[in-house]
């Protein structure tokens, strides 16, 4: 069902998820903390692919395991980038929205889904700190 690829960013995420790194006030970690760090690599990996419209919340959870958090609605911040290319952007109906964060709640990766627990939409978020 996932190829060998996908299994191994999942393995390397799902390893690192936890650890915190500068942006937990712990020590820098290169592999947690780096853009394109190990961490960082592996979310691309699986955003790419969980992120395709149609994709199940019971395959994000197989390969990223427990989101990080889950919002009803899109706070302030994710909203202004949701409109950002789209100032008529509207958030559909029933939706909640799933985030895996990388680097506390400064970058990181959320999953748009519907009431029947499908992708509609996913992207990173990049704060650009």
């Amino acid at each position: 069902m996932f190829s060998k690829h996908l299994i191994t960013a999942s393995h390397t995420y799902l390893h690192l998820k936890n650890h915190l790194g500068h942006w937990h006030n712990h020590d820098h970690h290169p592999a947690i903390d780096d853009y394109h760090g190990d961490r960082h690599r592996a979310m691309i990996d699986l955003q790419e692919h969980l992120g395709q419209p149609g994709t199940t919340t019971k395959e994000i959870e197989h390969l990223m395991g427990t989101p990080t958090r889950i919002l009803e609605q899109p706070d302030e911040i994710l909203l202004s980038e949701l409109k950002r290319n789209n100032e008529v952007y509207e958030y559909p109906h029933d939706a909640k929205i799933w985030i895996y964060e990388w680097r506390n709640n400064h970058d990181y990766v959320y999953f748009i889904l519907s009431k029947d627990k499908i992708v509609i939409q996913s992207a990173w978020y990049y704060s650009y700190e």
